[in-house]
Formats: structure tokens, sequence, C-alpha cells
């Protein structure tokens, strides 16, 4: 049988090229780095500065919601009235008719 001695060493070839892969999942992962950890509060809020936070934040939020709002419709009452004044108020010249000469 000619072929069956190549097989044989294609087949011992490819047992001695494979390797033992760790999956993510098999890998051990060192949990106590920085990434990790549990966020630790070194400063502790009283109900009432935490109160006032709340406020702070309340009204910065409002602000820039108010802002916000403002930019918004500034930008779509300019497109709307761009599109009225091509709409209604802007006329276009007709085209003057193209006059061949017969000789």
């Amino acid at each position: 049988m000619f072929g069956a001695g190549f097989v044989m060493d294609m087949i011992q070839s490819l047992k001695n090229n494979k390797r033992n892969r760790i999956t993510k999942f098999d890998k051990e992962v060192d949990k106590h780095t920085s990434i990790y950890s549990k966020l630790k509060d070194h400063k502790k809020m009283s109900p009432e500065e935490f109160i006032s936070f709340q406020e702070k934040l309340k009204a910065n939020n409002r602000q820039n919601r108010r802002r916000l709002l403002l930019v918004f419709s500034t930008v779509m009452l300019f497109i709307l009235a761009v599109i009225i004044y091509f709409l209604f108020f802007f006329e276009i010249a007709p085209a003057k008719p193209i006059k061949f000469k017969v000789n």
C-alpha cells in the first residue's frame, strides 16, 4: 500500500503539534488588584451635605437642560426660516429658451 506511511506521519505530526490551549475561562485571574476591589469611600458625607450635593446636582442638570433646549430650538427655528424663505419668497428667474439658428 502506497501512501500509508505518509498518513501515519501526518497523524504523528498533528499529535506532536497539538498544544494545550487555555481558554479565558480556565485562566486564574488575580482578583485582588485594584481593578477588582471594592470602592472604598474614605470621605463620609453627612445627610445635610448629601442633600445640598443633590440640590446642586439637580440645579446643574436643570441649567444644562435649559441651555440644550435653547440651542436646539434656535437651530430648528433657523432651519425652518430658511425652508420657508426658499419655499415662498425665493424666486428663481425663469430659464431663457434656447434658440437654435437654422441656416
